[in-house]
C-alpha cells in the first residue's frame, strides 16, 4: 500500500509591526507620577511627625485620627498642586496610598520611641 503524499501547505508569512509609541505622552505621564510620589512622601513624613507630637501630648487615639486624616487629605493636596487624577493610574494611586500608610506609620513609630521622645 502506497503512502499518500502530503500536500505541502505554505504557512502564511507573518510580519510583526510594532505599535505606535508616543514618547512625549509617556514622559509626561511618568513625570506626573513621580511628582505625585514625591509629594506623597513629603506629606507622609509631615503627618507622621504631627501624629507623634500630638500623640505624645494628647493621646494615641487623636494621633491615629490625624494619621487617617492625612490619608484622606492626600487626594485633595494632589488636586491642589494641579496633578490631575486622570493622569495617574489607579494602581499608581493605590501604591501612593500604601506608601503614605507605611511611611507615616514608620515615622510615627520611630518618633514615639525612647531616643526621640
Amino acid at each position: 500500500m502506497a503512502r499518500k503524499k502530503r500536500k505541502e501547505e505554505k504557512e502564511p508569512e507573518y510580519e510583526w509591526v510594532p505599535p505606535e509609541f508616543d514618547e512625549k505622552a509617556f514622559l509626561v505621564k511618568d513625570i506626573v507620577g513621580t511628582k505625585a510620589l514625591m509629594l506623597t512622601a513629603v506629606i507622609a513624613v509631615a503627618f507622621g511627625v504631627a501624629a507623634a507630637l500630638i500623640g505624645n501630648a494628647v493621646g494615641v487615639i487623636v494621633s491615629l485620627i490625624i494619621y487617617l486624616i492625612g490619608a484622606v487629605t492626600l487626594n485633595y493636596v494632589l488636586r491642589y498642586m494641579k496633578i490631575s487624577m486622570s493622569d495617574i493610574d489607579k494602581k499608581t494611586m493605590i501604591g501612593n496610598l500604601a506608601l503614605y500608610m507605611l511611611l507615616a506609620l514608620g515615622v510615627w513609630i520611630l518618633l514615639i520611641n525612647e531616643p526621640f521622645m
